[in-house]
């Protein structure tokens, strides 16, 4: 299989994720800007071979130009970073203390497990272990994603 319909593969993949679904849903980027944002980091980090813009933008499910593809990373950064500002004004301000976050740090730890999990999964690992484990996860994020969990604000 090429180089590229590996990447196509990949990038399909995170989009049937149903925890990626669910937390793109819940965050503030576009899917545009996320699927931008992926194929950048799939082919500039976890491949030996390097893309130009013009390159990338055809892996974009809708093709597009390569200024397109530029300004959709672009914007799909800026909301990034936009957001780590923000956390960072109200930590700032006050009504965000430390405490409030390791509720997302521990969800964070388990995401990150079910993820390794799931890259490994064989045989002896159920699809039913998996779904129940894929459950708990998407009840925690559904918690932590409700207007309600930001009791001081």
């Amino acid at each position: 299989m090429s180089v590229t319909k590996e990447l196509e593969k990949t990038i399909e993949r995170t989009f049937k994720d149903p925890i990626a679904v669910i937390l793109l849903k819940n965050s503030n980027l576009t899917k545009t800007q996320y699927e931008s944002l992926i194929i950048n980091y799939i082919t500039d980090y976890l491949t030996d071979k390097e893309l130009n813009f013009q390159n990338k933008a055809l892996l974009r499910s809708k093709k597009v130009s390569r200024g397109s593809f530029s300004r959709s990373l672009g914007q799909a950064k800026a909301n990034i970073i936009s957001a780590i500002y923000t956390i960072l004004l109200l930590m700032y301000i006050g009504i965000f203390e430390a405490d409030p976050f390791d509720e997302y740090r521990i969800l964070s730890e388990k995401l990150s497990e079910y993820l390794k999990m799931i890259q490994t999964v064989d045989d002896r690992l159920s699809a039913q272990l998996l779904r129940r484990i894929e459950n708990e996860l998407l009840e925690g994020i559904n918690s932590l994603s409700e207007t309600r969990s930001l009791k001081n604000l």
